[in-house]
């Protein structure tokens, strides 16, 4: 569910679209275009190891890499995300202060995923 980011809408609410580019079935190299938080993003898994490692690349503004793994636990999987953000140009000075606000948007959003798988 996590990696069709086409699910991302239901769940992620700075995800306003969210369509796959590349053919059927989601898996590795799998495109997508996304706007997140009107910020336009292309964005390719580059590694799919089901079901322990899921990793995207996105080029936007600011370009970034989600790795996400995932743990089983006695009574469901632990998500564990790691986000590496490359900021450019003028957002490269700005971004100090934009990413503690992205970051403590992420649990929220991660609690909002939970919520969908456990429907």
């Amino acid at each position: 569910m996590l990696a069709d980011l086409r699910n991302d809408t239901q769940w992620n609410s700075r995800v306003s679209r969210a369509e796959l580019r590349s053919p059927e079935p989601v898996g590795l190299g799998s495109r997508f275009a996304i706007v997140n938080g009107g910020t336009p993003y292309d964005v390719t898994i580059t590694s799919y190891d089901r079901p322990s490692r899921l990793v995207f690349e996105a080029s936007g503004k600011p370009d970034l890499t989600i790795a996400c793994t995932f743990t089983p636990t006695g009574d469901g999987t632990e998500l564990e995300s790691d986000f590496d953000f490359r900021p450019r140009g003028a957002l490269k000075v700005l971004f100090p202060l934009l990413a503690p606000v992205i970051r403590r948007d992420v649990p929220k959003q991660y609690a909002s995923f939970k919520a969908l798988c456990e429907r």
